[in-house]
């Protein structure tokens, strides 16, 4: 035997929160290296331009006022070494003067071995000799060093965003383990499961929606229950009745005449009429697959429908008052599903009007649809009852006595709003009060 699933049991995948901290740690990582490589090219060749234009306009300096001095007197020389002597030493390397034979004339400086150098030359005007300028190329130190505080940087950002990411994601993803766990429980049969979102608009409007879901699954079971208790009830009194019924008429109790007879059939055809609405419902709900629509004059639809009714509002004293529709009113839908839902919507409100009282119909033409408005002379509906009286199986009399008749079994309102929406058709309460309630059933119109 298979043991039985629990609700995100065998559910595969990385957390939403760990997925979401790699994924903002790459891509911040990613930004880090381009921008590094950037940096490093612009500083690299930045600092290459202004060492070189630097050193380059001192050598021309140079060069030039060397040209000027007899190289070959020893003072000159002496004042030429001078000269170069502070280059050499303000460049941190080492400086010559090249005659134009290749011979050394003169040479200052000394630089450590071993080391990267760079050199630079200027000839000297008018001699043929040049001035050269060893240095060491301190700029590659410098970009190391640059480099190796950019990875540093660059690391350092990458764990304290891994860290925020983790923080900032579970936040996130707070709100949807929230839904799951209500979820679940919701599964397992806590009707009263209920979840909270977040501060961002997304996350609430989850969880909303998930409460609304919630809301209703609780009252369709609350719904359930009592619809299976009324249907109990509504069954066992008929089948009971007809049961005893007939075992008088076995045990020679009661003759078996035609008045006994008539009292076993009344009471089967209150049993058959409770399962014939369940059946109705089952129809009303597949309305749109069995809709056979043709243009129909809205007039004959509603006189039909209150022939129909005639017997009933006859039995309970109230009078039924419908406008003439004039001029002639079409309207294209399924006549035998829509006087179906008008003959529902009528027994409703002869069911809630006093004897004595009006059930007043009155039609009105607009452009896209024809409007009719059902009104009873009831004492009006509750508003806490109003948001429910179309769900299947509701009864806004739960709290009359034990004593006292129940109006139908809950499901008349829900088959008209069935068949009427199979047609294109609606139905809403328009208005509710203690001179009576209004019902608004609109009809689409032929073109």
């Amino acid at each position: 035997m298979t043991a039985p699933t629990t609700p995100g049991e065998g559910v595969r995948g990385q957390p939403l929160s760990l997925r979401l901290a790699v994924a903002l740690s790459v891509a911040m990582l990613a930004v880090l290296l381009v921008t590094g490589l950037a940096v490093n090219r612009v500083v690299s060749g930045s600092l290459e331009q202004e060492l070189g234009a630097g050193e380059r306009d001192r050598l021309v300096l140079v060069a030039s006022a060397i040209g000027e001095v007899d190289l070959s007197s020893l003072r000159g020389r002496k004042g030429v070494e001078a000269v170069l002597r502070r280059v050499a030493n303000a460049m941190r390397g080492q400086a010559e003067v090249i005659g134009a034979d290749g011979e050394v004339l003169v040479h200052v400086g000394k630089l450590p071995p071993g080391i990267a150098t760079e050199t630079i030359e200027e000839p000297i005007p008018g001699s043929g000799a040049k001035v050269v300028v060893e240095v060491p190329r301190s700029q590659r130190a410098f970009l190391g060093i640059f480099n190796l505080t950019l990875v540093v940087a660059g690391l350092l950002a990458v764990a304290a965003l891994v860290v925020v990411s983790l923080i900032l994601s579970a936040r996130l993803t707070r709100p949807l383990r929230g839904v799951a766990a209500a979820a679940r429980r919701l599964g397992q049969g806590d009707l009263g499961a209920r979840a909270h979102g977040g501060p961002d608009r997304e996350s609430s409007e989850l969880a909303g929606a998930f409460n609304a879901m919630a809301e209703r699954v609780e009252r369709s079971e609350m719904l359930r229950r009592r619809a299976a208790s009324d249907m109990a009830h509504d069954l066992a009194t008929p089948a009971t009745v007809l049961e005893s019924q007939l075992q008088a008429m076995v045990d020679g109790v009661v003759p078996a005449d035609r008045e006994q007879l008539d009292r076993a059939r009344a009471a089967a055809g209150a049993l058959s009429g409770v399962i014939a609405q369940l059946g109705e419902l089952v129809d009303a709900e597949s309305g749109v697959l069995q809709r056979r629509p043709m243009v129909q004059s809205l007039g004959e639809l509603l006189a039909e429908a209150e022939r129909a009714m005639e017997p009933l509002f006859r039995q309970r004293g109230v009078e039924l008052a419908a406008d003439e529709v004039a001029p002639p009113i079409s309207v294209e839908v399924d006549p035998t599903q829509v006087g179906r839902a008008l003959r529902n919507v009528l027994a409703n409100a002869a069911q809630h009007s006093p004897a004595g009282g009006t059930v007043r119909v009155a039609v009105e033409a607009l452009p896209a649809e024809a409007v009719l408005r059902i009104s009873d002379a009831g004492p009006g509906i509750a508003a806490e009852d109003l948001p429910h009286i179309f769900e299947r199986f509701y009864r806004a009399d739960q709290s009359r006595g034990a004593g006292e008749p129940r109006s139908g079994s809950g499901i008349g309102l829900t088959i008209a709003r069935e068949l009427l929406a199979a047609n294109g058709g609606r139905i809403e309460v328009e208005s509710s009060g203690p001179q009576g309630t209004t019902f608004l059933v609109g009809l689409p119109r032929t073109a």
